[in-house]
């Protein structure tokens, strides 16, 4: 329950809809102020309804933060802004504003890359897209609350607006000044806040005000701690984009979080130009080390690929090397995770398979396979081709047995998966004294047992209780 109510809250349906939900609110205060006491009960409604929202939403971040100062540091603005002002205080309901600050931060999160160059570019902007609305809207309302029943420029919510625009870019009061000390400290922020922004000889306090509020925004965002039921890509070489490509293909992984930690000089923004870059990670650090397999949330993960590391010079031994030593530790640390490496060199199989690695893969020693069946009969190649990528045609899976088929014979079981899933059956998974044992065509009086898994080819993912198309 606690796993799925995590996926729940970070998932990108749930943070667009949050998004959404706090414009809404931002919005719902400037109605308000601009109808003064005579808002109408809907609108009051819709506030308290909104801020319900917010405050479950705050409630189950709460629940699931593991370590309670951490969550305190992140959402202080946020708990600031759901606090339920009310008569002589109501002023300070402007506080909801605050709330834009989560937007630019999931907006950060949702268009950027983690870690490059392009995310510090997107960052800034929305930096400084978030601390313009936060000081034009606030202003606006503050002054116009603190400044009501004067006539002329502060009289009109509107005119209240340009008059705070104007002042923002211009650094000065422009068309008329406020005559309440409130109103005038008001004023003083937006001409401080207009220098601090635009002014090229206080650039240097606007770096520090950028910076600071951009500290804010990628602090909020989901990082790394917040990640459950992700994949860890432990190092990187030139089929790496592949591999990404392929998990980004598989509608069931397309919204799974992806991390990929290697000793980068620079991160390979070009060869993953195609990818989404949701929900996609990149931290730069040694993978063999415990403290940054915890920091990625090895102890979370549900898969971790182990690739031949090529981001730094290094013979075949020390690659190998490098990879049973991750695996080692990477077992120890979560030893229900999946766990998928690729060696230079057969030999060193035998550490991996005794360190509780599932699947092993040896690159060359494929690739001869490959070519050697390819000769041996022409055209396989694209058979092949097809069947080991999920972006064209057929596909391998592997189903639970659904449930009524224990005790029927793999002949059997082969007529049912092609009636059934429209699929080729071609093995059988079984376990056997703990250990896995694929059985690939076995004899056609062959019984299903309890617990196997089917291995089959099919256009789709197969779901039991669904028939294909007659």
């Amino acid at each position: 329950m606690r796993s799925r109510l995590e996926q729940f809250m970070t998932h990108p349906r749930t943070e667009i809809l949050l998004m959404i939900l706090i414009l809404v609110s931002v919005g719902g205060v400037i109605w308000e102020v601009g109808t003064g006491p005579a808002s109408p009960g809907w609108l009051v409604g819709l506030d308290l309804t909104l801020t319900g929202i917010f405050v479950v939403e705050l409630g189950i971040r709460w629940g699931l933060a593991r370590r309670k100062r951490r969550f305190l540091q992140v959402y202080w603005l946020d708990l600031i802004a759901i606090l339920p002002w009310s008569g002589g205080l109501r002023l300070l309901r402007l506080l909801r504003l605050l709330r834009l600050i989560r937007v630019g931060s999931l907006l950060n999160r949702r268009l950027s890359y983690r870690g490059s160059a392009f995310t510090g570019r997107i960052s800034l902007q929305i930096s400084l897209v978030t601390v313009v609305l936060l000081v034009l809207i606030g202003g606006t309302l503050t002054i116009y609350q603190v400044e009501q029943g004067g006539e002329g420029t502060f009289g009109s919510l509107t005119e209240t607006f340009w008059w705070s625009f104007f002042t923002l870019v211009a650094s000065e009061p422009i068309g008329a000044e406020a005559e309440t000390t409130a109103g005038r400290v008001v004023t003083l922020v937006i001409m401080v806040s207009g220098l601090t922004l635009f002014a090229g000889l206080t650039g240097i306090i606007s770096a520090v005000m950028v910076e600071r509020l951009r500290a804010v925004v990628e602090d909020q965002g989901v990082d790394l701690e917040e990640l459950r039921g992700h994949v860890v890509i432990c190092g990187w070489n030139r089929g790496g984009h592949l591999v990404i490509e392929e998990l980004r293909s598989d509608p069931s992984l397309r919204d799974q979080g992806i991390v990929i930690v290697a000793e980068f000089t620079e991160i390979p923004e070009r060869e993953l130009h195609r990818i989404n870059p949701t929900q996609l990670f990149f931290y730069t650090g040694d993978y063999t080390t415990i403290d940054v397999l915890e920091t990625i949330g090895i102890q979370r993960a549900a898969q971790a690929i182990l690739l031949a590391d090529a981001s730094r010079p290094r013979s075949d031994q020390d690659r190998d090397a490098r990879t049973v030593l991750a695996a080692l530790t990477i077992e120890k640390l979560n030893p229900q995770i999946h766990t998928c490496a690729q060696l230079l060199d057969r030999k060193n199989d035998v550490q991996l398979r005794v360190a509780g690695v599932e699947d092993v893969v040896v690159g060359d020693e494929l690739t001869s396979h490959l070519i050697a069946t390819s000769a041996r009969n022409q055209g396989l190649t694209d058979v092949l081709t097809e069947l080991l990528t999920v972006q064209i045609g057929n596909q391998f899976y592997k189903i639970p047995l659904p449930e009524g088929w224990v005790g029927i014979t793999f002949a059997e079981a082969s007529q049912r998966v092609k009636q059934v899933f429209d699929g080729i059956l071609l093995a059988l998974e079984r376990r056997r004294a703990g250990e896995r044992e694929s059985l690939v065509n076995p004899a056609a009086d062959t019984r299903l047992a309890p617990g196997d898994q089917l291995i089959l080819i099919a256009s789709r993912a197969p779901h039991p209780g669904r028939r294909s198309a007659p």
